[in-house]
């Protein structure tokens, strides 16, 4: 009964999610610009409130992500000026960094095998030089300086989070490994189109992809979250009925 409960809410999101990916297709096809705007906004509320419908708390560096997440959606729907698009990278970029703090906490159990290792500098090498290429793409379209430190910055930090994401999932086959590197990668196709449509050339669907695949990588970072937590709320549960087990135990003998 309350594996059908806790799957329940779970399977509305799902539904919404599929209606969100449909709605904006049309949306962004008819440039009703609107409609992609505000469920970019309210995405993360309503990632947060199927959350605590079914857990009553969340670490802090996952609240936090949320939240930069929350103020880089924010910022860069709102049109009052080049500074709220240099917010809403900021915001994004400190997003990426607490990522990284995350998957840091994951090195430790990493085995550099040979095969791993290999893999590990094949990643690394692509990923410089697309950035290379793409970098010597778009260098002529930045407006000024701070923009040009924020877009290296991004792309140094995607890169970083998909190598790190790499690693920890040739290491650990896990469920878990495998879900951060499917919403690294999210995150990184999506803000490639981003730069492509924003800095080089606009077609709908190159934004409808990069909306779509942003608001995945939200919903991953959510189910990553979610199991992360009741992995946690498990081990207790185990510490605890084995711990009064012991005591009980102890009083009969």
């Amino acid at each position: 009964m309350n594996k059908v409960q806790s799957r329940a809410p779970h399977a509305v999101l799902a539904l919404i999610l599929l209606a969100t990916l449909i709605i904006n297709g049309f949306a962004t096809y008819f440039d009703y610009t609107l409609i992609p705007n505000i469920t970019q906004v309210v995405s993360i509320v309503v990632l947060l409130s199927f959350y605590y419908l079914l857990r009553k708390q969340m670490e802090s560096v996952f609240i936090t992500i949320f939240l930069l997440f929350f103020l880089g959606d924010l910022f860069s729907v709102l049109n009052f000026g080049e500074m709220a698009h240099k917010l809403s990278k900021a915001f994004y970029l400190g997003s990426y960094l607490l990522l990284i703090f995350v998957l840091l906490g994951k090195l430790k159990h990493i085995r550099y095998e040979g095969v791993v290792s290999i893999y590990l500098v094949m990643v690394l090498l692509l990923n410089s030089y697309f950035l290379y290429m793409l970098f010597g793409m778009v260098k002529d379209n930045f407006s000024d300086n701070v923009n040009l430190v924020l877009y290296i910055c991004h792309g140094v930090t995607l890169m970083a989070m998909a190598f790190l994401a790499f690693a920890v999932y040739l290491s650990n086959e896990s469920r878990q490994s495998i879900i951060f590197l499917v919403l690294v990668f999210s995150f990184v196709f999506s803000d490639v189109l981003n730069y492509i449509c924003n800095l080089y050339v606009y077609f709908w669907i190159f934004d409808y992809a990069a909306n779509m695949l942003h608001l995945l990588s939200l919903a991953l970072f959510y189910l990553y979250v979610y199991n992360h937590n009741k992995t946690i709320n498990i081990r207790e549960e185990s510490y605890n009925e084995s711990y009064m087990v012991r005591n009980s135990e102890k009083m009969t003998a």
